[in-house]
């Protein structure tokens, strides 16, 4: 498999100085070649029906309006050469992920990496409903629509990632295109922003006869992301730099491949895989973002789908058109001058262990970003994860109230790379102690659930649960917060349909949260009184043992003293035997002195 880990060091950070100005033909030759080899490593979805035997779900071109309209489709594309085929099985079976994290039911895969830097991830999927013209053209205009969307760090970002502004672009005839990208992301919570620079590379000529084996080559769209240091790119103030790498591909499936009609060609599937490797920067421990880089590549699907089936193909801008760039781009530099003191941030952040401004409130629900938040939440144990939040202070994070849980030692694998960890769980014990009484009506000392129990899984279950519903909440309100604000330019009419609307929102997610909490809180309540009962059994159980012992105990004792005094009442006889034939003897030796005295006188 030494092949593909030699493809896979292609995307390894380089320098711009490095990338042949006089002959960048080359250099994209072998990124896209590369690109071709790692992408057909891939495995397929499982099951499925071959290309010639397989028809078209769809009878409409771009039939979806959202992601939930995209079937997911049966056919499955002829296979690559067989030494691309060969490479398959380092990336071994699919990952299972739960319907929440993966909706779309994508193929998802890990492979380790062999350069000690992580991970590397992949997923494979097949659609229909949104065509292969429009997937592509929403593909190549995705970093331009975040350029034309005024706000701070990862506003208008389709997949969590927003293009700030184009540093550097080259189009090769007959390649591809060459651009450099600075793009920025800002986490939820008080995290600092992160920027990453990106060397993007795009072809819609990235795959040969290896791919085809031995047919022409369908249409396709490839993206080749990998970091890049460029000198206009200097780190700015209240950001840290992180960096990503990954291919992604696109190409259609042909059901029709004989038929010269446009409309129908449009009607094949699309398949789409991707492979990606992240370092947020800042010191985020590497098992934390792998632990949730599975859900966020899953989350990267619906999103980019949600966004492209929403409009139609011609609402699309041209991507080749420089105008409609250079007019993304001016209204990020017009926000950029207004705001040359950065982003909300209180600085530039040096790498180390996870510190409050690094600590991530909850799962983000951005596309890449989403790879690196929510990692806290997601892998530490609940114990954990609230000592932590209050250790940190963060602030408007929702506090449950106290339970009486022991710290869970689960997932003790987190102690060579979390190293705060098993203070956050100290610091939160002696508080725990302490509510002790407020939760149980006894005067016993023991804790009302113990550790490991099902009551202790329950009540952390149901503790995360209701961080999650204020959360959602506070993130609902957030957002109709922002689009009230959006629509501040607009006349006044356009403004109170905005309010009613605001309000509205508000007022349906307050009510949903209310019913939430209600549901969680009686949950909560049931579980806590399972649990009392099951204490006070308990302490019935011990009573009754405890006076079964000491009636054992008595009675042992009583026996004990029953043969003792048989024993003093046989020792007592024998001794007044003894006595009797001492007695009699002793009137025998008496009587026998008398008489010899009497018979000698």
């Amino acid at each position: 498999m030494s092949e593909l880990h030699d493809a896979l060091k292609a995307l390894d950070s380089t320098e711009w100085s490095d990338v042949p100005a006089d002959n960048p033909k080359s250099f994209l030759q072998h990124q896209f070649e590369a690109g071709e080899l790692i992408c057909n490593s891939v495995p397929p979805p499982p099951g499925g029906t071959a290309y010639d035997a397989a028809t078209p779900s769809q009878s409409t071109v771009d039939s979806a309006s959202s992601s939930k309209d995209v079937s997911i489709s049966d056919a499955r594309p002829q296979d690559p050469h067989p030494s691309h085929v060969e490479l398959r099985s380092a990336w071994g079976k699919p990952m299972k992920l739960s319907a929440k994290d993966n909706p779309l039911g994508v193929s998802v895969y890990k492979m380790a990496g062999k350069d000690r830097n992580g991970a590397w991830f992949a997923r494979r999927s097949i659609h229909e409903g949104i065509s292969f013209s429009k997937f592509k053209k929403a593909m190549a205009w995705e970093f331009a629509e975040s350029m034309a969307v005024e706000g701070g760090p990862g506003v208008g970002a389709v997949r969590g990632l927003a293009a700030d502004s184009r540093l550097e672009k080259d189009q090769v005839e007959g390649v591809g295109q060459l651009e450099v990208y600075q793009l920025s992301a800002q986490f939820p919570g008080p995290t600092t922003p992160r920027e990453f620079i990106t060397l993007l590379m795009t072809s819609s000529d990235a795959i040969g006869e290896k791919t085809g084996a031995g047919q022409p080559p369908p249409r396709h769209y490839m993206i080749v992301s990998k970091p890049c240091n460029h000198p206009a790119a200097t780190e700015r103030t209240g950001y840290i730099r992180g960096h990503y790498e990954s291919v992604e591909m696109i190409r259609e499936i042909p059901l029709h491949h004989k038929s010269g009609d446009k409309e129908k060609a449009d009607l094949n599937p699309v398949e789409w895989i991707m492979v990606t490797r992240s370092d947020p920067g800042g010191g985020i421990p590497r098992f934390m973002v792998e632990r949730g880089t599975p859900a966020g590549i899953c989350s990267d699907v619906s999103k980019f789908l949600d966004w492209a089936t929403s409009k139609s193909v011609n609402e699309i801008p041209d991507p080749n058109s420089e105008q409609e760039m250079e007019k993304a781009s001016e209204k990020k530099k017009q926000q950029s001058s207004t705001s040359q003191s950065g982003p909300v941030a209180t600085g530039k952040v040096a790498q180390g262990p996870l510190r409050k401004e690094e600590m991530v409130q909850q799962p983000a629900s951005s596309g890449l970003v989403s790879q690196f938040t929510g990692a806290l939440d997601a892998y530490a144990p609940t114990v954990v994860s609230q000592a932590a939040h209050e250790y940190l202070d963060v602030p408007d994070a929702p506090q449950p109230q106290p339970l009486v849980v022991a710290p869970d030692t689960s997932d003790s694998d987190s102690d060579s790379d979390y190293e705060s960890a098993d203070d956050f769980a100290s610091r939160n014990r002696a508080q725990q102690s302490k509510s002790t009484e407020s939760l149980g009506n006894s005067s016993t000392t023991e804790p009302l659930v113990k550790s490991g129990s099902h009551q202790d899984k329950e009540l952390q279950k149901l503790a995360s649960q209701r961080l999650k519903i204020d959360h959602k909440l506070e993130e609902k309100r957030e957002a109709e917060e922002e689009r009230l604000k959006n629509h501040e330019q607009s006349d006044a009419g356009e403004i109170e349909k905005a309010k009613a609307k605001h309000d509205k929102e508000l007022a349906k997610a307050q009510e949903k949260h209310d019913k939430d909490v209600l549901k969680v809180e009686a949950k909560r309540e049931k579980e806590l009184e399972k649990a009392r009962k099951k204490r006070d059994k308990q302490l019935d159980k011990d009573v009754l043992s405890k006076v079964t012992r000491e009636r054992d105990d008595f009675r042992h004792r009583v026996d004990l003293i029953q043969k003792e005094n048989d024993l003093l009442r046989k020792q007592i006889s024998d001794v007044q035997a003894e006595n009797t034939a001492l007695a009699s003897k002793l009137s025998a030796v008496t009587g026998s002195n008398v008489q010899a005295g009497r018979t000698s006188g």
